[in-house]
């Protein structure tokens, strides 16, 4: 049969390799196995449902991380009948201001 072959033809011409830990691999499976698909195709729906809302940057994460711990000091400062200084407050809000930032970028 004249033509191109079906490696000639396919649309899917880049292979990625990547590293799991077994834990990562084996949910990975788990997630294929439940959604009725191969794994490369569970990554490719995750891909291409996925918005950079659900998948936080690294940046991002340290900042929420960020301001969490400065949310924490102030708490436990202010549970210990201590005070906490505008400076203090200020440093959380720009946090705040911070991560937001990275959120809509």
């Amino acid at each position: 049969m004249p033509g191109k072959s079906g490696s000639e033809t396919r649309q899917r011409q880049i292979v990625r390799s990547t590293r799991w830990s077994a834990a990562e691999f084996a949910r990975l499976a788990e997630l294929a196995r439940y959604s009725g698909c191969s794994e490369a195709e569970l990554l490719r729906r995750l891909v291409n449902r996925a918005s950079r809302q659900i998948i936080p940057s690294r940046e991002l994460v340290t900042e929420i991380r960020r301001l969490g711990g400065n949310i924490n000091q102030i708490a436990r400062r202010l549970n210990g009948g201590g005070q906490v200084t505008a400076a203090e407050l200020r440093a959380v809000y720009d946090d705040l201001l911070a991560a937001a930032r990275i959120a809509r970028s």
